[in-house]
């Protein structure tokens, strides 16, 4: 039923203007090459002392672009090291472009005022940084991208990287690593493996190095240039934060229950079933609902993807779906999932969600759930400024798996931390509601007004489909706090999975 939804949402993909940052020109996407694989590296030892004797092996100097992932999320410790040798160096004007931004990276505020940091790119920011970030004390412009935009704008070179800092629990020393093994292990590498092998050189900062066999290989030695010890690049508690953890409450059971009527009620509850759930407390609540309701029906899925859960385990160990395609883990049961199990795989960032790939796992989901800070009457989401007007986020990979599955789902409560969810316009969009199929809610459902036959099933399932208008007014009815308008700094940009820029409201 929903083949010719994921085609037209293909068909969609913007055919981008140039971008602010001047170094992504974005031409159809028919017309991008892929940069050749890069230069194997040289082999043998690789090992450098410290991180000043990489930034002196590279020639790291004024206006570099480095890279970094976010797999040790609010844990990481390389990108504020790596960052205080910069300014210990009085490095100036500096591109960052890390996967992601967390609070840990408070650091780096200080260097953003002072001008080490110039430019940043990433995909997500939330915390100091991202405060910074929208008060317009970046001197240059900022950049958000989807995780798929950001590996087709690394494979096609239109971000080009000086030197990519890779945060490894295990290594070896020559150059080969992992985050599943160790002591301190984060799991896949996913977002890393796009930026190794596109960066013109690529510095592994391990917490150990063997020279053993590796459990498993994320990297390739042939794309690693340099090896550092460096201890605790990650603390393992930090990978799990309150966007990764299930929402625990009736309000929560309500929307996973209603969540698996519709999958059912939209025909997709049968083999071959794939499903990915974003990050948000409501999203990651339904998955062990859906895993009933398909144990009820005799069903076996395909593959489950995406950040990675112990609940998304669960349900694979339970023989409910076939293999488990993971570009990082969310907690520790899915890191330790990811260095045992055979059916749960690693993969990169481009295998999940670049629109170069043909056979991106995102354009594969039969499922897509996801969550909402605003939706409007438009089914457009923000999931990126908070009501408050701070910058809590950013794209991810929200879009980008919107856009490729066969229905998406977003859930949501009418009403959080005082402001109506439901609004009539949302202030920045994330997603484009030509994305959006239904809007589950513990009131009830809405369903996209381009998906009328959508709308019909469900009501003829008896499921409480609700007019947006009526939810929408019973969210204002409930809400204590009107919205803040964000300053928005005009050098604040958000990209889409083509590389095309998406618009504040």
């Amino acid at each position: 039923m929903q083949a010719d939804n994921r085609q037209a949402r293909m068909a969609r993909l913007a055919l981008p203007q140039r971008t602010p940052l001047g170094m992504i020109g974005v031409p159809p996407l028919a017309a991008l090459p892929v940069m050749p694989p890069r230069a194997p590296a040289i082999m043998g030892n690789k090992a450098l002392r410290d991180l000043a004797a990489a930034f002196d092996a590279f020639g790291i100097a004024d206006g570099a672009t480095l890279s970094f992932h976010h797999h040790y999320r609010n844990g990481d410790r390389l990108i504020n090291a790596v960052l205080e040798e910069a300014a210990r160096r009085g490095l100036r004007g500096l591109t960052i472009a890390p996967s992601s931004l967390f609070p840990v990276h408070a650091p780096l505020v200080a260097h953003i005022r002072n001008g080490v940091i110039g430019d940043v790119i990433t995909d997500y920011a939330k915390g100091p940084v991202a405060d910074a970030l929208l008060s317009g004390a970046l001197r240059g412009p900022a950049l958000l991208q989807s995780h798929g935009g950001r590996a087709r704008a690394l494979s096609t070179g239109q971000l080009r990287v000086d030197v990519a800092f890779i945060g490894a629990s295990l290594a070896r020393a020559d150059g080969a690593c992992t985050g599943r093994g160790g002591a301190l292990p984060s799991g896949p590498l996913g977002y890393a493996m796009v930026d190794a092998a596109c960066a013109r050189s690529t510095v592994v900062c391990a917490h150990e190095i063997t020279n053993d066999p590796l459990p498993h290989i994320d990297i390739p030695a042939a794309h690693v240039d340099a090896i550092v010890p460096f201890s605790d690049p990650g603390a393992v508690e930090g990978i799990a934060s309150d966007t990764t953890l299930p929402a625990q409450t009736p309000q929560a059971l309500r929307i996973g229950a209603l969540v698996t009527q519709v999958i059912a009620a939209a025909g997709l509850m049968q083999n071959g079933l794939s499903l990915q759930t974003g990050a948000g407390g409501y999203s990651l609540a339904a998955i062990p609902l859906i895993g009933e309701a398909m144990a009820q029906a005799g069903v076996r899925g395909s593959f489950i993807s995406g950040g990675i859960t112990g609940a998304h385990v669960a349900l694979q160990q339970a023989g409910l779906f076939d293999r488990i395609h993971d570009v990082q883990c969310f907690d520790g049961a899915a890191v330790a999932s990811s260095i045992t199990n055979p059916q749960h795989h690693a993969m990169s960032a481009a295998d999940y969600a670049s629109p170069l790939n043909p056979a991106a796992i995102v354009d594969e989901l039969s499922v897509m759930l996801l969550g909402a800070v605003e939706i409007d009457r438009a089914f457009n989401v923000n999931v990126t400024l908070g009501g408050d007007g701070r910058l809590i986020g950013g794209p991810g990979g929200h879009p980008d798996a919107a856009q490729g599955a066969q229905i998406t789902i977003v859930t949501s409560g009418l009403v959080a931390g005082g402001y109506a969810k439901l609004v009539d316009h949302a202030r920045c969009v994330t997603t484009p509601g030509a994305c959006i199929d239904v809007l589950v809610t513990d009131a009830g459902l809405a369903v996209n007004h381009a998906q009328p036959d959508l709308r019909d099933r469900l009501i003829a399932a008896g499921l409480p489909v609700l007019s947006f208008e009526a939810l929408h007014a019973e969210a204002a009815r409930g809400a204590t706090r009107s919205r803040s308008t964000p300053a928005q700094s005009p050098r604040l940009f958000i990209e889409d999975r083509a590389g095309g820029l998406l618009d504040w409201g």
